[in-house]
Order: structure tokens, then sequence, then C-alpha cells
């Protein structure tokens, strides 16, 4: 049985590894162009916060999160916090692949 309240490595380590096999191999996309850099970005402390929202988003760079990325190249630095630089890359590649929809039905190609 499948715990709601907690995620497995490995489940989410082979749902992503799909998803990449999915975008180079069925799509042919091995490059995603970063058309925007910057991005809102929510802060730690607030954002699981649900009894307050945020006052003020914080802005986020695209390119700064893949420059880190590629600093984390080693195994010796390659740490849990990365995943604070990987995620909005992950979501502005879900945006730029040709099968995005958006949550309000708009298509972005």
């Amino acid at each position: 049985m499948v715990n709601p309240d907690s995620v497995s490595i490995d489940a989410l380590r082979k749902t992503i590894n799909g998803i990449f096999d999915f975008i180079e191999k069925d799509l042919g996309i091995t490059d995603v162009e970063l058309k925007q850099n910057y991005c809102w970005s929510i802060a730690d402390n607030v954002l699981y916060a649900m009894e307050s929202p945020p006052k003020q988003p914080d802005v986020g760079s695209l390119r700064d999160d893949w420059e880190f990325v590629l600093s984390a190249s080693t195994r010796d630095r390659q740490i849990p916090i990365d995943f604070t630089h990987v995620a909005p890359l992950l979501r502005a590649l879900a945006q730029a692949v040709p099968s995005y929809t958006s949550p309000d039905g708009s298509s972005k190609k």
C-alpha cells in the first residue's frame, strides 16, 4: 500500500527517468531554450504556510539555477539542497515541451 504522506525515491526516480526518456526519444528534444530568465519564487518559510499567503514573492533566475546545477556535476557537490535549483528548471522544461497544456487550458508551443 502506498503511503500518501511519503514519497518513494525509487518511484519518483523511475517516473522522472521515464519522462526524460519520453522527451528525448519520443519528442526528439535534447535541449530546451530558456525563453525567459526570471520567474517568481516563494520563500521557503512561507511556501507551505497555508494559514497566511505570501505577501511578496521572490524573483528567481533560471540561468543562475542552471549554472548552479552545472557546478554540481561531481558527486561530492550533489546534495539535496540542489533540488531548489533543479525544480524551477523542471517546471520550465515541462512548459517548453510541445505537448504542454497550461492549467488554464491554453497550449504553449
